[in-house]
């Protein structure tokens, strides 16, 4: 079979299949709302400086991590259950937990601010933290509210109002330097939540009072969620956030808001594509769940379609970042597409495994996804402090911290294959396969560095 009538057979076969369907119906409302931030960081690249950008990756960091704990992982559950009576009640137990988390948080918050001196901006930001986490852990309960219920339409919308609204208002408070950024992403998650919340029966503002008795059966049949996976995800998301804490004591403000820079826009579309696949692969999955071949088959297939779509991107964003980062938002950036280029075949297997990982919800291995992160958390703080204490480079501390969450993400794409049924000699066979596409791009490369 020659290329040509390959892509056209793969075009076909998408055509008659309602999963790739629904996968880019998600993907066209996850790639607009995806390059809204790229839009709005040309103006943002402008408006604000490194430091301020690091400023904004280390509160919205701590955010990101209060709002992990604030519904005990329930919401994950709302896409295994079918019944809408379950879906509300899960929904209504979590939102208890995360009014009560969050507002013991702004005791907490508010307690420090009166007793730590600091400038009146940082004091803004950590005041925002505690809403941060409620309005994104509130926006969380309704994607999955919507992915249960397979309306991946009103979920792209969500996601693009919500981008939209962020880089608006970022833009909008650049008048506050040290806390426009923060206070611009927290405006647009209230302002997303408030807009959506109100076309939902099953979700509410707020919850107080006691668990009802219906609530607690379904937590207690998805205890597995705030028993692992919350431990789970706080140590996949330290792992992954460690050089926002460690640079800057390590190599300072500037390094730390150049790789946050280069971190968070690089991995945008590789956010994209994992939600969008996720979100489809675990309906599929479940359903498919009493069928082993067929789930075999239907993963191996997106597994193919995942490795052609990521090789030549990544391939060129490896060789070429610093020239395409400096292009676009300036030299002053150059620094950070260079530091793209060597985390790039790290996020090409962030790529694969991601998605595929939602395997591990549908067979309810939690407990392996817990020890999987406490273990790279362990690899990755390893590979950060050789890199600032040793080694005292940040171009080596970022090979190093790359090279692990490569390693991880390789073994998590393949027991994810292996969870599913799916021939791992053919898989590995067909990437290496693929891989052979790199060649003409490396002798292009070393050709125009002659």
């Amino acid at each position: 079979m020659n290329v040509s009538s390959y892509f056209k057979n793969i075009i076909h076969r998408f055509n008659q299949s309602e999963f790739y369907q629904n996968i880019a119906s998600l993907f066209t409302g996850m790639f607009i709302s995806r390059m809204v931030p790229f839009v709005f960081a040309l103006a943002i690249a402008r408006l604000y400086a490194p430091e301020e950008f690091g400023y904004f990756a280390l509160y919205l960091t701590i955010a990101s991590a209060l709002s992990i704990v604030s519904t005990g992982k329930y919401e994950k559950a709302i896409i295994l259950v079918d019944e809408a009576h379950e879906r509300k009640q899960i929904i209504s137990f979590a939102q208890r937990i995360n009014s009560a988390v969050n507002l013991a948080a702004l005791v907490v918050v508010v307690a420090i601010i009166l007793l730590i001196k600091s400038e009146d901006d940082q004091k803004l930001n950590l005041l925002l933290v505690p809403f941060y986490s409620y309005f994104f852990s509130s926006i969380q309960l309704i994607r999955n509210l919507y992915i249960s219920k397979k309306q991946f339409r009103q979920l792209s919308i969500l996601e693009i109002g919500r981008a939209i609204l962020t880089g608006v208002l970022q833009c909008a408070f650049f008048v506050f330097p040290a806390s426009g950024l923060f206070l611009g992403a927290v405006a647009a998650q209230m302002i997303t939540f408030f807009g959506f919340s109100l076309k939902i029966n099953e979700a509410s503002l707020f919850r107080f009072g006691k668990f009802k008795p219906e609530e607690k059966v379904l937590a207690k049949r998805y205890i597995k969620f705030p028993k692992f996976s919350i431990l789970s995800e706080v140590m996949n998301f330290i792992s992954s956030q460690l050089p926002i804490f460690l640079f800057k004591p390590f190599f300072g403000d500037k390094m730390l808001g150049l790789y946050s820079f280069s971190h968070r826009y690089i991995s945008t579309p590789v956010q994209l594509l994992s939600v969008s696949i996720s979100s489809v692969y675990i309906q599929n999955a479940k359903s498919l769940n009493e069928n082993p071949d067929t789930l075999a088959n239907s993963t191996f297939s997106l597994f193919r379609k995942q490795v052609i779509l990521g090789i030549i991107p990544f391939t060129i964003l490896g060789f070429w970042g610093e020239q395409i980062f400096s292009l676009i938002f300036g030299a002053e950036w150059a620094f950070s597409g260079y530091l793209a280029q060597l985390i790039s075949p790290w996020l090409f297997f962030v790529m694969l495994g991601s998605p595929l990982s939602a395997i591990l919800i549908v067979k309810e291995k939690q407990h392996v996804s817990m020890w999987y992160n406490i273990l790279m958390l362990i690899a990755r703080a390893t590979s950060l402090l050789i890199g600032g204490l040793i080694l005292k480079d940040v171009v080596s501390t970022i090979v190093l911290y790359s090279f692990t969450g490569l390693v991880f993400f390789a073994f998590l794409t393949i027991y994810s294959l292996f969870l599913a049924g799916v021939n791992l000699k053919h898989a590995i066979l067909y990437l290496l396969k693929m891989m052979l596409l790199i060649v003409p791009f490396a002798v292009i490369k070393i050709w125009l560095l002659k």
